[in-house]
């Protein structure tokens, strides 16, 4: 199995010495850094190319696009809310296919409490595993006020994702909010077996309760098709954008009844851990992994 590649972000020398900014009055500042090199803007105002760092910044919720000069390379575009006195950093790899970019925005906002601290964790794609320091913490979303303040090392991983880890400050009298992407690792299919001829032909019994496999894939469903929520839809997939409907709540070769594409939308039924229940046709229904699916409720 090719081992996962481990991409280690760390924020800069700033956030180890905390949060609160050297600010003046009630400005916000921003600082941005890419891979490659590229353009940030902010409300579609130029503030230069990365890495960029500004201090003087108003309070406010704003829309970030980093764009890259490589025209081949997919943009990252995203919406931040700055708070006075505080910064806001934002990492991005940008790269050709979207699946593959990955990054995260820190950004911080005050507590009731001056000592107490707050770390709320989110990703995409949801129901990452998460580790703090090296001890497991459970699974994404997570929200903690049991984190001591001072740096940190949170590593996220899920499968068919290269491992992200994030060096953050953690602070006294404010709420460290972490909003991560991984990226797709490379998924590499080895070719089937080549068919050996055989002396006396031999038939293997089917398994019995075995499922018939519906389509594969199923067609993709129309870009204006609407499904009223709840409903789940079909994240990016290493499997070619396909991800295989299951009869049970379980990885099996033998329980795959269909093959949903990445984008679809399908009526929501119930959760069982880390499998969301949906009907994918009129009278049919089966599991999808939430790794690659979203719940929207």
């Amino acid at each position: 199995m090719k081992a996962k590649q481990l991409i280690v972000l760390l924020t800069s020398s700033f956030f180890f010495a905390g949060c609160s900014l050297p600010f003046t009055g009630r400005k916000a500042g921003l600082q941005v850094t890419a891979n490659p090199q590229a353009t940030v803007f902010l409300d579609n105002k130029s503030l230069g190319q990365t890495p960029v760092v500004q201090g003087d910044q108003k309070p406010g919720t704003y829309n970030v696009k980093i764009s890259a000069s490589d025209t081949t390379i997919v943009p990252w575009e995203g919406k931040v809310t700055l708070t006075s006195g505080n910064e806001t950093f934002i990492d991005r790899q940008l790269a050709a296919d979207p699946s593959k970019a990955h990054g995260y925005t820190l950004s911080f906002e005050k507590l009731t409490s001056k000592t107490a601290t707050e770390v709320n964790l989110i990703s995409f794609p949801d129901t990452v595993s998460v580790s703090i320091d090296g001890a497991p913490a459970g699974f994404t979303p997570i929200k903690s006020d049991s984190i001591a303040s001072g740096p940190h090392s949170f590593t996220l991983t899920s499968p068919g994702y290269q491992d992200l880890v994030i060096k953050a400050q953690v602070v006294a009298g404010q709420r460290l909010i972490i909003s991560a992407q991984l990226g797709a690792s490379d998924v590499t299919v080895p070719p089937p077996p080549e068919a050996t001829p055989s002396v006396t032909p031999t038939v293997t019994p089917t398994p019995k309760n075995k499922p018939q496999v519906d389509i594969t894939p199923m067609p993709k469903q129309a870009s204006d098709s609407s499904v009223l929520k709840p409903f789940v839809q079909i994240l990016a997939t290493p499997d070619s954008n396909h991800l295989k409907v299951r009869s049970d709540a379980v990885i099996s070769p033998n329980n795959i009844l269909a093959i949903v594409n990445t984008g679809d939308k399908f009526h929501y039924l119930q959760t069982s851990g880390a499998w969301y229940q949906i009907q994918y046709l009129p009278s049919k229904k089966g599991w999808v992994s939430t790794t690659y699916a979203k719940l929207s409720q």
